[in-house]
């Protein structure tokens, strides 16, 4: 069956594990099975690029929580994952999941060729930086072989969402930042149903 894996990247339980959710609720209104992961307490070290997996074309050696969350990862015919903005840009733990999946390039087996991603970001001001996180983790997506999905005529690049700095209670009025991350949503699920026999 389709899979859509969503990730939260928030080191809180506040409004982008909410979006990215509701993201998955609306995917799963077209036929694919979904799971839900937050980063928040993980352990995900940072890769220093010590090329082990490229001399020894195997998964990477340090061992964290990064072990399993590429399991689930790699299991996944699509991906919705979500930041809050830090200063213009998604979180740090993030980016150290995505430079952690450096190994995927050594083993052409087990890539994301015909995978789909989309990208939501959260923002506490209304222009506080959220298409400028989502470009960051539409070139993560392209560093790592995963086709990018956007939003539909008028959502261009992915779910925005404005808190107005009041959590999830912001997010959940934000009408308008809630239905670009359904849209998102759908478009994940449709994309991944259409390349699911590609692989």
């Amino acid at each position: 069956m389709t899979k859509i894996l969503g990730i939260s990247a928030s080191p809180r339980n506040e409004a982008t594990d909410f979006v990215v959710k509701r993201a998955l609720e609306k995917a799963q209104e077209f036929g694919v099975e979904t799971e839900y992961i937050s980063l928040r307490g993980k352990k995900i070290k940072n890769c220093n690029h010590c090329d082990y997996c490229m001399k020894n074309k195997t998964g990477c050696i340090i061992n964290d929580d990064m072990k399993w969350i590429t399991e689930k990862f790699l299991e996944a015919d699509g991906y919705i994952i979500g930041s809050p903005v830090y200063t213009y840009n998604p979180t740090p733990e993030i980016i150290s999941f995505f430079n952690r999946l450096r190994p995927m390039r050594f083993l052409p087996k087990i890539g994301s060729k015909f995978k789909v991603g989309g990208a939501i970001s959260v923002g506490g001001t209304r222009n506080g930086g959220q298409e400028m996180t989502i470009n960051c983790l539409i070139n993560c997506f392209l560093a790592r072989e995963i086709m990018v999905i956007g939003g539909s005529m008028g959502n261009y690049s992915g779910g925005k969402v404005w808190t107005d700095n009041q959590g999830k209670i912001g997010a959940e009025h934000d009408e308008l930042g809630l239905l670009s991350v359904t849209d998102l949503g759908q478009r994940v699920a449709e994309a991944a149903l259409l390349l699911r026999d590609k692989r």
